[in-house]
């Protein structure tokens, strides 16, 4: 196997002033002291924005700036000779424009929250150039299905999975699962993160008529509550239903006998159950999600680009 090459440095070796400064600007104040600039952002803008002034600070020690610069304000070790170099860096590294400019918005953030009186007008003008220029890294336009047409993909990959013979019982229920994790985003388009908590009797229930999803605030990306129904034709029912009751198990290991007389909608815990009986990551359902839309559809479709599917 090759050797992993390290680009961005963990938070343990940034300079201890900057340490100081992201812990500062990352937690929320003690009684009466004010929170930091960051305190409340979600874990998942955290680690990312984090992960992106690593990256700069691995720039900073590969032109020597660092260790000789650790004393010094993270923000007056900026220069518009050293951004100018910086995205050089990461053009040669491969990273596609729209990376870079991502790049670029993380070290603004995190500069914003640690240096919060420091005029940012030079790299919020960059990444805005940067921006504009982007292009995207794939034709995505070409990649774009209508949702009806992955729903009708998503059946198909159910019904084979309910049926084969030449699959075990648990990747039988597996198959069925991911196919209906396709074809659940294709009809209601949620973010991963969303897909990934739904849980029975929580996010999920059922009302006596139709299945609900409900999603608290605290539980979105723009921290506004989300309701929807899911779909209450003859198919979905079906097939959901059928996950419920005949698949899911499967997957629990858990013998149909100890469920019978149980009522879908009085079912709790993770809907999406892994091969290891616990509730499926975020990876692996991004990975199983683009592994099956590419086998089914011949394309690629992430739980993103499936929102672009529902608004084409």
């Amino acid at each position: 196997m090759g050797q992993v090459i390290r680009t961005s440095i963990s938070l343990s070796a940034w300079p201890e002033l900057d340490q100081r400064l992201w812990y500062s600007a990352t937690t929320k104040g003690e009684f009466l002291a004010p929170d930091g600039k960051a305190a409340h952002w979600v874990p998942e803008t955290k680690r990312q924005v984090e992960k992106g002034y690593g990256k700069w600070v691995y720039y900073l020690t590969l032109v020597s700036a660092l260790p000789s610069e650790e004393s010094v304000s993270p923000f007056d070790r900026v220069t518009k000779d050293r951004l100018r170099a910086y995205v050089d860096l990461l053009t040669n590294q491969g990273l596609a424009s729209q990376t870079i400019a991502s790049r670029l918005t993380d070290l603004c953030e995190a500069l914003r929250v640690m240096c919060p009186s420091c005029d940012l007008t030079v790299i919020k003008h960059l990444v805005s150039v940067l921006n504009m220029r982007a292009t995207p890294s794939r034709n995505k336009a070409a990649r774009i299905k209508h949702p009806f047409e992955i729903w009708g993909a998503a059946c198909k990959a159910m019904d084979d999975a309910h049926t084969t013979d030449e699959l075990t019982p648990l990747h039988r229920s597996c198959a069925y699962r991911d196919a209906l994790a396709l074809g659940l985003l294709a009809l209601r388009p949620i973010r991963l993160k969303n897909l990934t908590q739904l849980t029975l009797s929580e996010q999920l229930r059922f009302d006596g008529s139709q299945w609900q999803c409900s999603f608290s605030g605290y539980e979105t990306k723009d921290k506004q509550p989300l309701h929807f129904a899911l779909p209450t034709d003859v198919t979905f029912v079906t097939g959901f239903e059928r996950y419920l009751t005949e698949h899911r198990p499967v997957l629990l290991r858990d013998p149909h006998d100890e469920k019978a007389g149980i009522l879908p909608s009085q079912l709790t815990g993770p809907l999406w159950i892994s091969i290891r009986r616990k509730r499926m990551s975020q990876q692996a359902l991004y990975c199983n999600i683009c592994q099956l839309s590419e086998r089914l559809l011949g394309v690629r479709l992430n739980p993103h680009l499936m929102r672009d599917c529902a608004a084409s």
